[in-house]
């Protein structure tokens, strides 16, 4: 998935799922989850529910770390590195 469709759906998530209003017209890499943007860390956990659940996205549990969920940047890289569901567990 191309680094902007991730952001888009990053967004979509963020507004449609999590129920952030409010955001910021473009989620610039460097905005902080926390800080900038309100989630803690229960909706960092509703986040990585709806990674899958939304976007289809595997989150094997041994990679989710909390510096993964510091910045938008760093939440887009890790989802670059995520298989689709329907692959996780092919090899």
């Amino acid at each position: 998935m191309p680094r902007e469709a991730r952001r888009s759906g990053l967004r979509g998530l963020m507004e449609q799922d999590l129920g952030l209003g409010q955001l910021p017209e473009r989620l610039d890499d460097e905005l902080r989850l926390a800080e900038d943007l309100g989630l803690d860390s229960i909706l960092v956990m509703q986040l990585i529910v709806w990674i899958e659940v939304r976007l289809g996205l595997a989150v094997p549990d041994a990679e989710v770390d909390p510096r993964v969920f510091a910045t938008v940047e760093s939440v887009l890289d890790f989802m670059g590195e995520l298989r689709p569901l329907a692959a996780e567990g092919k090899g």
